[in-house]
């Protein structure tokens, strides 16, 4: 297992800060993957199939708004799998200790 290794003066506010932000930075994935579940769900229940086939089956002539439309959803497909990547990275690194982050400074 990796460690990383911080040097301060006041190693109470920077564990404090350093906790602050990871935690900050898992709410804020969390919330974009709802917001671009909900942009995707909208593409998925017009046409009636899963952005993973739009993705890998389907061009803009499939698309009723044609290229606008199919760079709508394409670009929200490729953002909330940046997400989910990001998600499932920090829950593999951080998940593991339930929230109790240790920090050796």
């Amino acid at each position: 297992m990796a460690e990383i290794k911080f040097k301060t003066d006041m190693p109470g506010k920077a564990a404090k800060l350093l906790t602050e932000v990871l935690e900050t930075e898992s709410l804020r994935l969390k919330y974009s993957m709802k917001v671009a579940k909900k942009r995707l769900s909208k593409f998925e229940r017009k046409y009636k199939v899963s952005s993973e086939k739009f993705i890998n089956e389907w061009s803009a002539e499939n698309l009723e708004g044609k290229d606008l439309e199919y760079v709508e959803w394409a670009g929200e497909y490729h953002l909330s799998m940046v997400s989910f990547r990001q998600g499932c990275v920090g829950e593999k690194i951080f998940g593991q200790a339930g929230n109790n982050y240790t920090f050796k400074l």
